[in-house]
Parts: structure tokens; C-alpha cells; sequence
């Protein structure tokens, strides 16, 4: 026999002398008659027979949803707004025009800067033209300094000249550059007055109205974040990462990938959305403040139903279980830190098993009414040795065949204890046995209906 629970023994003790006293002297005299002692009446308990399959384990892990790509769209000029051209919170397409802020002054520079190309570029032709005049003075002294008809000082001053022709000529080009790169410049700020959108998405709400004067790096616009796919970022407990979610092995051209590559998300109102997401990326370190490693998946949103901010969670697959034995969860009885299943036994009285409960799973399992409804299932297994070798020393080949004792498991555990502490007495008709009848779920209540509610 397992763990006895040793503080139900002033309770055995005291339904024992009710047993004893509640007999009338007929039975009484039938039991001494029978060398036993008195029998408590069976004990009503609704039971479910042990159920085993291969159970498919998930994990529920808290997330949020925000953009693939999320932008605070901010000015980079000064200026009048002029008008705004998105309606909020609508889906805009990339390049799509959201803001116009009044170009006047900086259509003027650019006026200016073309003034100033125009200028530049008639520098340069002056200077090409004193450097080709210069050009040919050098060549025909050249010619003539070596008949006499010219000075040699001649000669050198018309080298001198040349040389700042040259230099006159390649700081007139400089200026046709500078000044080009000012009326690129200047464009670039008219440009800037049109803000559009850098990507397709959805743009929030704008912070501004038309007529409001705006500086350049100022405050933010509008925000802008991408949803068809949609991001969402949870967190997964650092232990669970190394013993369930990821590759057991490191692949030196995909890194450390994870088997968890799809799950699907429970929304704020309780519903599963329609669409299946994937993960994309597996952070490379546990947050030492939580313990935990951030997952990024991406999911489908054609429908835009889904927006940025909203608190989800996201349920996966991490494995499965072969073969597992799993009883209702409200089966289980706590006694001095352990849990217990209660069986009936072949004998017709109750057994306790000291068992460790793993994950609990909603399942689809047949109802004690000839229903099927989906009911919270534990796992289990044996606490001191596997379970199927304790239900085999009890008599039981074949698990499935096992009744587990799901309502009136306290009271089961005491007729127990009870059983085993007169066998080991020496009292071979033990305490009592326990009627089972078939276990019929039903869905937890959660509301208390009003008992002053007028009825329709």
C-alpha cells in the first residue's frame, strides 16, 4: 500500500464507532456470527475509467501583436501644414501622400539654387576662355623666344598668366559643383514637403491640424505600422526553452533553430483566430530579470481584423506524449503535499495511489450520460514505481479497465485508510466497499443567477 494519510486517522476513528453503533443487534449478530466486525454502508462515488492515448502537449505563452515595421512619421522641415491627405487609422499604401506642408519658401531656394547653378556654370565658361587665350599666348612665344623676336621674361610671364587661368578655371568648376549640390539640397527640402508613406500600412491617427505650423524633427505626425503580416513577440520561460523548444542540435547555417515553428493565437475575447502563424526568430539570450527568451512570429492579416498593441496568446506544440494514462483532473486528492488517484479495487473497495500529475489537456472524452464533451485530463504517472506495475499488482492487466473514483474521492480515501489499518488488524471484512456510478461532467458555473431576477 502507498503513503497512508495519517491525518485523516481521528476521522477514520470516528466514523468507525458510527459504523459500530448505527448496527442494529440483527446485524450485529449476523457479523459476530460471521467472525467479522460491523461494516460501514458502501460509500456513493461516481468513477471514470482510466483513459489512455498518445496526447499531443502544448504550452500557452503570453504575447503582443505590433507591426512587421512600425514608424513614428516625423517632419524634417519647417513649415505650415497645408493639409492632410490620409483619413485615420486607414491602410495606406507605400508612397502614398499623408502630409503637405506649404513649399513657398522652399520652392524659392530652389529657384535660387538653379539662379546660382546658372551663374556657376557662366563663371566656368569665362575661365575656360581666359585659360584658352592664355593657352595660345604660351604657345606662340614658345615659337618666338627662340628667334630673338621675344623676351625670355615674356615668355615666363605668359606661363605665370597661364597658370592663373588654370587655377581660375578649376575654381570656377568647383563653383558649378557647390552650387549643384545646393540646389540638390533645395529640392531635397521641397520634397520633403510632401510626406508619404514609407511602407504599406496603417497610419494612426494624425497629431496635427491643418494650419499648425511644424519645425523640422519636431513632434511625431502620425504613427505608421505594416499589419498583413503582423508581428507578435512573446516570451517563453528560459527552462522551457532548452528542454522543449529548441533544436536539440546547432546548425552553424540556420543557427539555432527552433521546432516550434507554428502556433496559433488565442484572442483578448476568448476566440482562436482563423489563421496559423509562424516563428521567424528566436532571441540569442535569457533576460536575466525574468528568466525568460523572446520568440518573434509573424501572422497572416489579410483582413486587418488584427491591430498593433492588442494582448494575445499564443499556444504551440511542443511534443507528444506516447501512451499516456490521464484521469479527470478533478480526480486527484491532496494529502500532505502528494496527490493521489483513488481506484476500486477488485474487491469492490478503494485504493489510493500516490501519483505525480504532468500537464493537464482538454480532451473530447464519452460523458457518464452517453454524451461526448470536452473535459480538462491529467497526465499521470506512478509516483513510487510506474503506474501500470501498481495496477498490476492490484489485479489489473489491462489500465483502461481501472475505475478512477472522480466525486467523492475525500471520503474514498478515508474508507482507505480505514480498509487497510482492520486488514492489518486482523479484521478481514475491512471497513466498506464504495458504490461507483458513472461520472457525468458538467461546465464549471461561473455566474451566481440573482434570486431576485424577475422571470420572464
Amino acid at each position: 500500500m502507498n503513503m497512508q494519510i495519517k491525518h485523516t486517522g481521528a476521522l477514520v476513528a470516528g466514523l468507525m464507532m458510527i459504523g459500530l453503533t448505527g448496527c442494529d443487534q440483527k446485524g450485529s449478530q449476523q457479523s459476530s456470527a460471521q467472525g467479522g466486525a460491523p461494516k460501514m454502508p458502501p460509500l456513493a462515488v461516481s468513477v471514470m475509467n482510466l483513459h489512455k492515448q498518445d496526447v499531443a502537449l502544448e504550452s500557452t505563452w503570453f504575447g503582443h501583436l505590433r507591426g512587421v515595421e512600425e514608424a513614428n512619421i516625423k517632419p524634417e522641415v519647417t513649415g505650415k501644414l497645408l493639409r492632410q491627405e490620409y483619413m485615420d487609422g486607414t491602410l495606406c499604401k507605400k508612397g502614398e501622400l499623408l502630409f503637405e506642408i506649404d513649399p513657398e519658401t522652399y520652392q524659392a531656394a530652389v529657384h535660387q539654387s538653379e539662379a546660382a547653378v546658372s551663374v556657376a556654370h557662366a563663371t566656368v565658361q569665362q575661365a575656360q576662355a581666359a585659360d584658352d587665350q592664355a593657352a595660345k599666348d604660351v604657345e606662340r612665344y614658345e615659337k618666338l623666344v627662340d628667334s630673338g623676336s621675344v623676351s625670355e621674361k615674356n615668355y615666363t610671364d605668359a606661363l605665370h598668366a597661364r597658370r592663373r587661368t588654370q587655377a581660375a578655371l578649376a575654381v570656377a568648376q568647383a563653383s558649378v559643383a557647390q552650387a549643384e549640390a545646393q540646389l540638390q539640397n533645395a529640392r531635397i527640402n521641397l520634397n520633403r514637403c510632401t510626406i508619404r508613406a514609407p511602407f504599406t500600412g496603417v497610419a494612426s491617427k494624425a497629431n496635427v491640424s491643418t494650419g499648425d505650423l511644424i519645425t523640422a524633427g519636431g513632434p511625431t505626425l502620425t504613427t505608421m505600422s505594416s499589419i498583413d503580416p503582423i508581428r507578435v513577440d512573446f516570451v517563453v520561460p528560459g527552462k522551457q526553452v532548452l528542454s522543449e523548444v529548441l533544436a536539440p542540435s546547432y546548425d552553424p547555417e540556420k543557427g539555432m533553430v527552433t521546432p516550434v515553428t507554428q502556433f496559433r493565437v488565442v484572442l483578448e475575447d476568448g476566440s482562436t483566430y482563423e489563421h496559423e502563424g509562424r516563428v521567424v526568430a528566436v532571441d540569442s539570450f535569457v533576460n536575466s530579470s525574468t528568466g525568460t527568451v523572446n520568440f518573434i512570429g509573424h501572422l497572416p492579416n489579410p483582413n486587418l481584423k488584427l491591430r498593433s498593441g492588442a494582448a494575445v496568446r499564443v499556444v504551440a506544440r511542443t511534443g507528444t506524449v506516447k501512451d499516456a494514462l490521464l484521469v479527470p483532473s478533478r480526480a486527484l486528492v491532496s494529502a500532505m503535499n502528494h496527490r493521489f488517484i483513488y481506484i476500486v479495487g477488485k474487491d469492490g473497495t478503494p485504493y489510493g495511489i500516490d501519483v505525480i500529475p504532468a500537464q493537464e489537456v482538454n480532451l473530447e472524452m464519452p460523458n457518464g450520460d452517453g454524451s461526448k464533451v470536452v473535459m480538462p485530463m491529467q497526465i499521470i504517472k506512478g509516483r513510487v514505481k510506474p503506474l501500470v506495475d501498481t495496477l498490476r499488482e492490484l489485479g489489473f492487466d489491462d489500465p483502461t479497465q481501472v475505475q478512477i473514483i472522480v466525486e467523492g474521492g475525500q471520503m474514498a480515501a478515508i474508507y482507505a485508510q480505514a480498509n487497510a489499518s482492520m486488514r492489518a488488524a486482523g479484521v478481514p471484512g475491512g471497513f466498506g466497499t464504495v458504490n461507483p456510478s458513472p461520472f457525468v461532467y458538467r461546465l464549471p458555473v461561473t455566474t451566481t443567477p440573482s434570486v431576485t431576477a424577475k422571470k420572464q
